[in-house]
């Protein structure tokens, strides 16, 4: 008995040789069989870098954001590049999509066993498109894939014998109940796959421009009552010089980092120092804030969670666990001289504030060394995926707070580890 046929009446007859984009469900299945018979053939199955930005380009085309199909955007999801990495000497993404077209064209020449859609990556393009290469708008699977095959319009036949005729059906059936799960089970896997999606996804999904806040020298003096009054009178030199415009480098560079990450997911951002924030601001939309000793507003978010903020003595900052409220490992000195020290600790939070009813998130060093290093963390796909690796499960949609470490040598910041979690 042949392969089983499967028609499907609402996939859509397009011209031979001419581009589309897949309108339907069906056409879309259609599509993500051809992918997994491509992936499975020698010039993709032994590559899991290629086969991995075909997938990618594939289902985000199908998913209707082909629109964010750009460099440096697969930089990020594929490779797990920094969102401010330079594209100008990093030529990943080029080079594997350059070799992606390369083994889609030995596919097609030398496996593709009659397949009749063709998926393309044309250059200059990170957009694949698909076109039919036969006279029919069908794909045909290789008898050996046991794929489901789609054919125009069906010829009349002998009649089979009831019993075959029932197994026939009782088999297409089956493999096109399988075929459904898998591909929901494959959809799920690749939304789990994006590390950045998985702790970011609450903010960018939520209503209004993503406030990024970030701390200055006002808010590590303002005890002192060191502000500035604006007058007619106050000089360009002394406005230059204000607490309130001042922030130090490590945070701006925390800044970039996190707006790069939220302009390549296509979200608008809106940047405010500490000083000028207001709470209106802090209810309009998601925040994100950046320092912890120069921003009153982390300070102000952290002080009634299990991981909070102390300062014991006039240079001496502690994190705290009130779970373990004995212990001052998390502590800084500021007065020792910043080429010795050798720790510094961060606290990261992503919390529905209730105070104003939206999703905040903390990038928040004891000195700007861990905001850094915290920065590098939450804007790194292999970094979050450590996280992933302990959290429990739903926690993408959960609260959640961390106590990061880091080494720090002669000023400059290594790697941050999670030392603490709590999720809720």
């Amino acid at each position: 008995m042949g392969s089983p046929k499967v028609f499907l009446s609402s996939v859509a007859l397009h011209s031979p040789h001419t581009s589309f984009l897949p309108s339907t469900e069906e056409e879309r299945d259609v599509v993500r069989q051809q992918l997994e018979c491509i992936l499975a053939s020698s010039a993709f199955r032994h590559s899991k870098r290629y086969a991995s930005v075909l997938r990618y380009i594939v289902e985000q085309s199908l998913d209707g954001t082909a629109g964010r199909l750009k460099e440096r955007t697969i930089g990020i999801e594929v490779f797990g590049r920094t969102p401010d990495y330079d594209t100008a000497t990093d030529h990943a993404v080029r080079s594997a999509v350059a070799e992606v077209r390369k083994r889609l064209a030995q596919y097609y020449q030398e496996e593709a066993n009659g397949s009749r859609l063709r998926i393309e990556i044309q250059p200059g393009s990170y957009v694949p498109l698909y076109r039919w290469i036969s006279d029919h708008a069908a794909l045909e699977a290789p008898e050996s894939s046991r794929a489901i095959e789609l054919q125009p319009a069906a010829t009349p036949q002998l009649a089979e014998p009831s019993s075959a005729r029932h197994w026939s059906w009782l088999w297409v059936f089956v493999c096109a109940a399988t075929a459904v799960a898998l591909l929901v089970v494959a959809a799920s896997f690749l939304r789990a796959e994006d590390p950045i999606e998985s702790f970011w996804g609450p903010v960018l999904s939520a209503r209004g421009s993503v406030l990024l806040c970030v701390g200055n020298l006002q808010g590590g003096y303002q005890s002192d009552g060191d502000t500035l009054n604006p007058r007619l009178s106050t000089s360009l030199r002394d406005f230059h010089q204000a607490a309130s415009e001042i922030i130090h480098v490590d945070d701006a560079v925390t800044l970039a980092r996190i707006a790069g990450l939220i302009a390549a997911r296509g979200r608008s951002y809106q940047v405010v120092s500490q000083s000028d924030a207001t709470f209106t601001d802090l209810q309009n939309g998601p925040a994100v804030l950046i320092g912890l000793m120069n921003n009153d507003w982390t300070e102000r978010l952290v002080k009634n969670l299990r991981f909070t903020v102390e300062h014991p003595a006039r240079n001496t900052v502690i994190i705290r666990d009130h779970n373990n409220p004995g212990s001052s490992l998390w502590s800084l000195d500021f007065g020792t001289p910043y080429l010795e020290v050798t720790k510094d600790y961060a606290l990261v939070l992503r919390v529905a504030d209730p105070k104003t009813d939206q999703m905040v998130v903390t990038v928040a060093g004891i000195s700007v060394f861990g905001t850094l290093a915290a920065g590098e963390f939450l804007t790194s796909a292999q970094e979050i995926k450590k996280l992933a690796a302990i959290a429990p499960r739903g926690w993408q949609r959960k609260n959640l707070e961390l106590v990061l470490a880091l080494d720090v040598i002669r000023g400059r910041p290594g790697h941050a580890m999670i030392v603490a979690s709590h999720f809720w």
